[in-house]
């Protein structure tokens, strides 16, 4: 089975090899008589190429993680081309080359993870008993950190979208058919304000999707211990909003940001 750290040198070098084909299309566009138009055309098939594979490497490390299971796991459907092009001429509207450029290769590197992340998504909300946990690498930036600190908490796409918590989840305890047994003896995950942030990526994000198949449970990195208590040292630090006393989550994340520097 591919571990975590493997899986994401696999799409760091995929990116890599994306990048180095957009870097010959720029030059190529250089030499075309529209270079705005040659380039709106071609980098969606290029970005497509890539995400395509993404998906296809993610769909067999779902399969790989409980190969014992029946469940035979799908890679996620792409985006229309159409996304692409609109993508591409967002970047190409930038001031400068550089920028543009960089928007574009941002583009690209987003698609090549978000492909590998949606498949998991993707077949953790079709498989019975699956759920799936964020990942970030300890270097992570505060709002990746912020969004790790949940756990395994996911139990679908919709779920991403619920006020939950970190702590030992009483999901865990699921029979290999996808049942839920009874007499766990966890206390469950404490409701905390962070909202719709588990699901959410930026450019050059390196957050990975982790399947957390039926009958296997999730363990954290030993670092995430630490961005848990920043996270809780940030929200007695931080007024809540409104007046039910309810987490204000950008800016707890500002504290987060602030006292990091």
């Amino acid at each position: 089975m591919v571990s975590l750290s493997e899986q994401r040198a696999i799409l760091t070098e995929l990116h890599r090899l994306g990048a180095a084909d957009l870097a010959a299309l720029w030059r190529l566009a250089h030499n075309a008589g529209d270079g705005f138009e040659f380039l709106v055309e071609a980098f969606p098939e290029l970005v497509a190429q890539y995400g395509v594979t993404a998906a296809e490497l993610s769909a067999l490390w779902y399969q790989e993680a409980a190969p014992h299971l029946a469940y035979a796991a799908v890679p996620a459907a792409l985006p229309t081309l159409e996304q692409y092009a609109q993508s591409a001429k967002w970047a190409l509207s930038a001031a400068d080359s550089t920028t543009a450029l960089d928007r574009l290769s941002g583009t690209l590197q987003r698609s090549v993870w978000g492909m590998a992340r949606e498949t998991t998504l993707l077949n953790a909300d079709t498989e019975p008993g699956a759920r799936w946990a964020r990942h970030a690498s300890a270097n992570a930036c505060e709002f990746c950190r912020m969004a790790a600190t949940r756990g395994a908490v996911y139990t679908s796409k919709a779920s991403a979208t619920r006020v939950v918590g970190r702590g030992k989840d009483t999901a865990t305890n699921f029979s290999a058919d996808g049942t839920r047994r009874s007499g766990g003896q966890a206390k469950g995950i404490r409701v905390r304000g962070v909202q719709k942030v588990g699901d959410k990526y930026h450019d050059h994000c390196h957050c990975m999707a982790v399947p957390v198949r039926p009958g296997r449970a999730y363990q954290p990195p030993d670092y995430v211990e630490k961005w848990e208590q920043d996270y809780l040292a940030a929200v007695r630090a931080t007024p809540a909003a409104g007046d039910h006393g309810a987490i204000d989550v950008k800016a707890v994340l500002s504290t987060m940001r602030r006292t990091a520097q």
